[in-house]
């Protein structure tokens, strides 16, 4: 018992090592913080200065920049621009895609006799073309559909390693429904009349056979479809001449009542397949009328000006100010490397 106490001071004794090293952390800790914070602090005072010592040349420069960029802005408004939202039928958007590309460079090149023959026009009209882009035109929530589809239709082991992120990355530029055409001229009447010459694509012979094996098959399915209609109204108007005159208590309504007096809901099931049916067959003839061209316009319209926000004056004062610093640095630079030669001489 006499030992006890003596142990205990022993304990709290040992104990005191431990606190100091953990109060030493916490100072290293707040140490380091203060000298990072004085670090930036100094940087940023000396950034001041040189700002400062350099004022004259950046406020040059950006104004420059600025000035450049409004230029830009302005001649941006001076042309007009298409916009074209289309979906190409029987795997035709690769060769749209090359197309429109071939197109551009031929603009790039002011070849524009090579692209009057190439659109059917008079080289006047191609002259005033700027440029041509294309680009998918989807959202994510078009892909989770497609995404789902697939799902639905593939086996369950192999999806495992095959995710929705993996299946956006794979998609071609081809591969998407929805094709977005830009096409900037300095002539609005030149647009009006040649965007239906630049999304035109000439039907080769994969093209015709996939619009012919299409036509045929949507044939095919409406034919079988108005078949499967006609036996399924012969069905219901079966049961309900056997309905009408079943004696069996409870026939009235939709359920026809088996030998077994349970009910049977065989004639709503005819209801609702019927109805499967009509809806099917009106997405089949929609595809139907959809294959009628090459490619089909979803939305068109034209508008003064780019459609997308160029920010010139922004980025004039950006590229200005980076410029202004780099005039200003290179004496520092210069002096610096002066100095280190002559130090490591």
């Amino acid at each position: 018992m006499e030992n006890q106490p003596q142990n205990n001071q022993e304990q709290e004794v040992d104990l005191v090592p431990v606190f100091v090293w953990i109060s030493n952390g916490f100072k290293n800790i707040f140490t380091g913080v203060g000298n990072l914070l004085k670090g930036i602090g100094h940087f940023l005072i000396l950034f001041l200065i040189f700002i400062q010592k350099n004022l004259i040349i950046i406020a040059i420069t950006s104004i420059a920049g600025i000035a450049l960029g409004w230029y830009l802005n302005l001649k941006s408004g001076d042309q007009f621009t298409a916009q074209i939202v289309v979906q190409p039928n029987f795997k035709s958007a690769g060769q749209l895609i090359s197309n429109i590309n071939y197109y551009q460079s031929l603009v790039e090149q002011e070849d524009f006799e090579k692209l009057s023959q190439e659109l059917n026009t008079s080289e006047d009209k191609t002259s005033k073309i700027t440029s041509l882009s294309i680009r998918p035109e989807f959202n994510d929530t078009e892909l989770l559909e497609e995404y789902d589809q697939l799902a639905r239709k593939s086996d369950t082991m192999a999806l495992e390693n095959f995710t929705f992120e993996g299946f956006k990355a794979a998609k071609r530029d081809q591969d998407y429904q929805y094709q977005l055409i830009e096409v900037a001229s300095k002539d609005r009447t030149v647009l009006e009349n040649l965007i239906d010459d630049v999304i035109r694509v000439k039907e080769n012979s994969i093209i015709k056979s996939e619009q012919q094996a299409l036509k045929e098959t949507a044939d095919f399915d409406l034919k079988s479809m108005s078949y499967q209609l006609i036996e399924l109204d012969s069905l219901i108007a079966a049961y309900q001449t056997a309905i009408k005159s079943s004696d069996v208590q409870g026939g009235n309504g939709t359920n026809l009542y088996l030998g077994d007096q349970k009910p049977s809901e065989a004639l709503k099931n005819l209801f609702d397949q019927k109805r499967n049916i009509l809806y099917q067959m009106s997405s089949v003839r929609q595809d139907k009328y959809s294959y009628s061209s090459t490619i089909n316009v979803v939305s068109q319209y034209i508008k003064k000006g780019v459609i997308e926000k160029k920010h010139y004056r922004l980025k004039g004062a950006f590229i200005g100010l980076g410029f202004g610093l780099l005039i200003a640095l290179f004496p520092l630079v210069w002096r610096f490397l002066k100095n280190y030669e002559k130090q490591n001489a």
